[in-house]
């Protein structure tokens, strides 16, 4: 309502960056088939509605935006899309529910077996606190994804490990869930570069065209969102930098104050209280804007003698000041925390691109040592021989 648009889905106009119907939305999957909203167009619907409040239903809008008295403030270019909202709980679920009731119909695996293959696989300690739950046989039916915005996105990271090698090559339901994953690549990188952007108009068009062959009349308001975010993507940038997913993480902490303390006389007094405390807890330390390291409380002594010889030569290459003898002691840990950065053994980072194909070279943590107060990450270079589509990943 911030922005004075309808927020009802089931109202004429369901977009608040075109003037698309219901209707619209389900057979037209091009920017440019739509008449957009500008200043001068929403002036004119604001005047219209003054002089006939029942046209607020033909043109989506209910009343001007609060912000309209700022001066530079455009309501039709000021609110950036949200993608936490747009993709992590409406187009990626309703693809994960589709893509399985369909692999489930046509026998290539069953819900249960996803399951299994779910129970089994072993899920990495940075997604370990996302694990997806268990799918329900519900899905089949009326249910759909269930899970916070972070488990969803990462079973639709994960899903070409859990059902890829029972599906055929070249199937269209998974021809459909790739697109998106393309897509959803583009939009949720943190750097997206120019010419990415006229990729993603081709991305979405084919994705929503596609998915209205294999799965029918299923597009929802937030799947035709999707056609604006190149737009608006070269008005804002990457939009990963403006979701609510940051938000809804620091709503958490006031949800579970409001749930444990399970006092409703003045909720508002009581939240306040406890996070102006809370911050003043924080803020009252002395490193509070040093740099953050955090360690584990055990650690590995590791004799340097101890280590393969190319890394003892590595290390002596790197600590030239530093006198590795044989009696010389290095601490080894599994994890380390650097101004808020997270290290663990067996991460795996890119580290570089090579060619003009932009092929990824991908370094992995063997060992995190400490030599004389400094940090250390020993890795290991990994190279991609190609990728494969069908997987959506590198094979190396």
């Amino acid at each position: 309502m911030i922005g004075g648009f309808n927020r009802s889905f089931n109202s004429v106009r369901v977009c608040r960056h075109c003037m698309g119907t219901y209707t619209d939305i389900k057979e037209k999957f091009q920017e440019d088939s739509y008449i957009l909203r500008t200043a001068d167009v929403h002036r004119y619907h604001l005047e219209c509605i003054q002089q006939n409040p029942d046209s607020r239903v033909t043109y989506g809008v209910q009343c001007s935006c609060p912000f309209n008295v700022l001066p530079y403030f455009d309501v039709t270019k000021s609110l950036p899309p949200d993608i936490m909202h747009d993709m992590l709980e409406g187009v990626i679920p309703l693809v994960l529910k589709l893509v399985l009731c369909q692999a489930h119909k046509e026998k290539h695996i069953s819900i249960q077996e996803v399951n299994e293959e779910l129970q089994r696989m072993t899920i990495g300690q940075n997604d370990r606190a996302n694990k997806p739950v268990q799918l329900s046989e519900r899905l089949l039916q009326k249910g759909g994804i269930v899970g916070s915005a972070s488990q969803k996105w990462c079973l639709f990271r994960l899903l070409p490990f859990l059902i890829a090698h029972r599906i055929p090559p070249e199937c269209q339901y998974w021809h459909v869930y790739l697109l998106c994953r393309e897509i959803v690549d583009i939009v949720q990188a943190p750097t997206v570069r120019r010419e990415k952007l006229p990729l993603l108009d081709v991305l979405v068009q084919e994705f929503l065209t596609d998915f209205k062959a294999v799965f029918g009349n299923v597009i929802t308001p937030k799947c035709h969102y999707l056609i604006n975010y190149s737009r608006l993507m070269t008005m804002f940038g990457p939009l990963r930098s403006l979701w609510c997913m940051r938000f809804e993480g620091k709503h958490q902490y006031f949800k579970n104050i409001a749930s444990n303390c399970r006092n409703f006389i003045n909720i508002a007094s009581t939240l306040s209280n406890r996070h102006q405390l809370k911050q003043f807890w924080e803020f009252s330390s002395n490193n509070f804007l040093d740099d953050f390291e955090k360690v584990p409380r055990s650690s590995t002594s590791t004799p340097f003698c101890s280590l393969p010889l190319t890394l003892q030569c590595s290390l002596e290459q790197y600590f030239t000041d530093v006198s590795f003898s044989e009696d010389k002691v290095i601490q080894r840990v599994s994890e380390v925390t650097l101004n808020n950065v997270k290290y663990a053994t067996q991460d795996v980072f890119v580290l570089d691109v090579l060619h003009g194909e932009r092929i990824p070279l991908f370094f992995q943590v063997k060992y995190i040592f400490n030599v004389d107060t400094t940090w250390v990450l020993c890795r290991k270079l990994i190279f991609p021989k190609y990728f494969s589509q069908h997987f959506y990943a590198y094979s190396i």
